[in-house]
């Protein structure tokens, strides 16, 4: 397997696991935006059905929502299926997999073109941190929607927040190489040296990790 950088790469909301497991449960919007407002959205429609045990689902359920919404054009914002823009196909997708990891990062990257005003904000549109509340509380032993929370808040220069997801991320799946390779960076830019080194050294038990962070810790006198 290749190691790919983390890319794709939180507000954690108590919940039992065998709830949400259950399909016909629905999946509430919980928390506040980073504007400090209620997160909501759509009302359930189709779904919901946890991503990160797709595996043990009918693979129809989600061939359908990909095949008609979440589409090559939509996850690369290249325009909407339903719309003219990819918002409404976007939101589709994670009511129905509210932790579909590919769906999520596509979100992400559309509220960031937002944030730099390279996209206009359609008026019922979910933000992103909203999708990703939401999508903890569904699944909370995902990992992915964590490192995905903190890549996104990182990327909103809120490194410290940042941190937390991943460290919640780490929590989950300890020995995933390429969330400890992009909280090692993230730890070096906060100057937290020796736990960036910890991480490092666990995203190098992969034999495909990229040499850019082992160097940086070498510029910082860290490796060894």
């Amino acid at each position: 397997m290749k190691f790919q950088p983390l890319y794709l790469v939180v507000l954690c909301f108590a919940c039992s696991p065998s709830v949400w497991a259950n399909p016909r449960v629905k999946a509430p919007y919980v928390g506040v935006s980073l504007d400090g407002m209620p997160c909501d959205g759509v009302a359930q429609g189709y779904g919901p059905f946890d991503y990160s045990k797709r595996h043990t689902l009918n693979p129809y359920d989600l061939e359908i929502v990909e095949r008609v919404h979440f589409t090559p054009k939509v996850e690369n914002l290249l325009g909407g299926e339903t719309s003219g823009t990819p918002q409404a196909d976007l939101d589709y997708t994670l009511r129905a997999w509210p932790n579909h990891h590919r769906a999520l990062m596509s979100s992400i990257r559309y509220q960031l073109l937002i944030h730099a005003k390279l996209r206009k904000e359609g008026p019922d549109a979910v933000p992103a941190e909203c999708h990703l509340q939401r999508a903890i509380r569904f699944s909370p032993e995902d990992p992915i929607p964590h490192a995905l929370y903190g890549y996104y808040l990182n990327k909103l220069d809120k490194p410290e927040l940042a941190a937390a997801r991943y460290q919640k991320a780490l929590e989950l799946d300890p020995g995933n190489s390429k969330l400890a390779y992009a909280y090692a960076f993230l730890l070096i830019d906060l100057k937290r040296y020796d736990e960036a080194l910890k991480f490092a050294k666990i995203a190098y038990q992969h034999p495909n990790a990229p040499p850019a962070l082992r160097e940086k810790l070498k510029q910082q006198g860290t490796w060894n």
